[in-house]
């Protein structure tokens, strides 16, 4: 009867699968590791869906997104856009299958930054195709830039 008692605990454990909590939250989360400041967004599934990195020395904000892949075929231009202004910048897919996405690459220190409100939002747009990231998300890119550029 132990046996088998233990034998339903040990399947069951090893059935529930084990994702730290922190990896499950949805939302935004910022870390700054190896020299690459990142800020990452996860849906209430605890995907990535989006994430914010820089990297010196080139300065380059990179916008990663992996929602817009099926739709960004044969595009070549992505409009970034924080509250009312919007900057169209060259955008490329990598990967494939799942992690298929859209990477943009901003200029060091894009004039998009300087126009962030506390309220706004971060969106972009690829072949007519928004995606609204959650709230936060300029706060994060101002975080990852912060963290890359140093002022």
């Amino acid at each position: 009867m132990r046996k088998l008692l233990v034998g339903v605990v040990c399947a069951v454990v090893m059935a529930v699968p084990s994702v730290s909590p922190a990896q499950q939250q949805e939302g935004w989360s910022y870390a700054y590791t190896e020299g690459v400041a990142a800020a990452t967004l996860r849906d209430s599934r605890g995907r990535v869906t989006a994430t914010l990195t820089c990297r010196p020395p080139t300065g380059d904000l990179v916008v990663t997104d992996y929602t817009l892949a099926r739709t960004a075929r044969n595009a070549n231009t992505a409009a970034v856009r924080i509250g009312a202004m919007s900057v169209n910048v060259p955008m490329t897919l990598e990967g494939r299958g799942r992690t298929r996405a859209v990477v943009i690459n901003l200029p060091q220190r894009p004039p998009i930054l300087a126009a962030v409100q506390p309220n706004d939002r971060l969106s972009v747009t690829v072949n007519n195709q928004t995606v609204t990231y959650a709230e936060g998300g300029p706060a994060r890119m101002r975080e990852v830039a912060y963290g890359c550029w140093g002022s």
